[in-house]
């Protein structure tokens, strides 16, 4: 796609949540020409999201902590704004040789180019395929986060929280702060060394303070707190009427006998989240596996560069470890890119990390005790039946797949050219996951060993039409 002048940009951010916002807000700083891109129509992300045009904040208390952090972190940006070219609602749908994106803007595509590129496109809520998944009332906890704090919107009136983490904490607090009635938290993970916990947790005193805060709030509400359980299946007629949960073993195996059915008419499910390395991927960084993050990472120095020149990646994309996490790294990454465009020397930039790296550090010793409790085990993808569906797009069963592998199929990629799974809409973000892990579990590899889908350009949907149209000038 090249052999054009294209329009070029000293410094590139895909993604305008807590990472992308906060590496701009240090690299403006420090005098970069900013460029920041983003799918949505304004800045925060999901974290940090603000509410929707038509709505007023009366009470910004009631909203949250991480509303009113996000406005903080978006003043800073305000004050940085003539630095920053910010292009809201764009999609970057390709990633080419020569520092070279396309993007797609109202309907229109066109290609630019970056001298430095910082990728923060957060992650997404991870599948879990279980029987009764795709009934309507079943959403994933970050889709029903999202309705209830940027739309005002009860995802129904008997609510259970199912899957693992603090986001269940929050988004149960957040329901019932709204009016909504939480019948309960299936929360899967267990704390076996408190000691530990408290020890990492030690001077993290804001943490400490909005998890005190969540468990505050649902036992005030006389909320139930199952730990050690899972959800079976959902069940109902054209939608969810009822759940069956049980206790489970160390590997999430449910224990035979601790069945119990509960009476609801939505289930939000959370099971962490998974990366968005489509646009590393297909940048041809290089990635590793670390299920305590989330599955495939991009492998980055210190820096945040990871192994392509002038490609950065911060956030949830380069591993799932929560918005203060995101906050450091966007940081580093945005004096990175400083240093390196010549807008700061070694010293100034060494200097300005120097406390965020202290801070970063303390940060994921404690993220990674977190995620021992809650890292996915095996038990959570035998839950599906041979005519559950995995492939929601391609309506693909666990059964299809299971055949696809006994005719041969070796790898991920290989199923999908058998079955179409991944080659919908969603383009595997959905089962991909899923998939992954079921392939390791039937062949008996750990999940490292299973290659992962292969990226294509448009990482998402776009119109055929603005591609047929594409343009190499803005």
């Amino acid at each position: 796609m090249g052999g054009v002048e294209l329009k070029e940009v000293e410094l590139m951010i895909i993604g305008s949540g807590p990472a992308g916002v906060a590496a701009a807000v240090e690299a403006a700083r420090a005098g970069v020409k900013v460029c920041l891109v983003d799918e949505n129509p304004m800045p925060g992300g999901q974290i940090y999201r603000q509410l929707s045009t038509g709505f007023e904040v009366q009470d910004a208390v009631m909203l949250g902590r991480d509303y009113l952090r996000g406005q903080k972190l978006l003043a800073e940006f305000e004050d940085v704004c003539n630095q920053v070219e910010y292009d809201k609602d764009t999609l970057i749908w390709g990633i080419f040789p020569d520092n070279e994106v396309s993007l797609l803007q109202a309907d229109r595509s066109f290609s630019m180019r970056y001298r430095k590129l910082i990728v923060a496109v957060g992650a997404y809520d991870r599948p879990v395929p279980f029987p009764g998944w795709t009934l309507p009332g079943v959403f994933t906890a970050g889709g029903a986060q999202r309705l209830v704090k940027t739309q005002r919107v009860l995802p129904g009136e008997r609510i259970l929280l199912v899957g693992t983490g603090p986001l269940l904490l929050a988004l149960a607090k957040q329901i019932t702060d709204a009016g909504g009635t939480v019948v309960g938290i299936v929360e899967t993970g267990r704390i076996h060394n408190r000691f530990r916990l408290l020890k990492a947790a030690w001077g993290q005193w804001q943490l400490i303070s909005d998890a005190w805060h969540y468990f505050r709030g649902i036992r005030k509400a006389g909320i139930p707190l199952w730990r050690g359980h899972i959800i079976l299946e959902a069940r109902g007629e054209g939608r969810v009427e009822e759940v069956v949960v049980a206790e489970v073993d160390e590997q999430w195996n449910p224990r035979a006998g601790t069945q119990r059915t509960l009476s609801v008419d939505t289930v939000c499910v959370g099971y962490g989240f998974i990366p968005s390395t489509e646009l590393t991927r297909l940048a041809q960084c290089e990635h590793r596996y670390d299920p305590l993050l989330g599955g495939w990472i991009p492998v980055r120095a210190e820096n945040m560069e990871t192994s392509v020149a002038d490609i950065y990646a911060v956030g949830d994309c380069a591993g799932v470890a929560g918005s203060m996490v995101a906050l450091d790294e966007g940081r580093i990454a945005g004096l990175a890119a400083a240093h390196s465009l010549g807008y700061l020397s070694s010293v100034e930039a060494l200097g300005r990390m120097r406390p965020i790296r202290k801070s970063l550090a303390a940060l994921m010793r404690l993220r990674r005790v977190l995620d021992e409790i809650s890292v996915p085990r095996p038990g959570l993808y035998q839950l599906a039946k041979d005519d559950t569906i995995v492939c929601r797009c391609e309506e693909i069963t666990l059964g299809e797949i299971r055949e696809a592998l006994k005719d041969g199929a070796n790898d991920m990629n290989e199923v999908k050219r058998m079955t179409r799974m991944g080659m919908g809409h969603c383009q595997g973000r959905m089962c991909g996951p899923a998939l992954q892990e079921i392939i390791a579990l039937e062949k008996g590899l750990p999940a490292a060993d299973i290659a992962y889908l292969n990226p294509r350009p448009p990482v998402k949907p776009i119109p055929l039409s603005a591609l047929a149209e594409h343009t190499n000038s803005q």
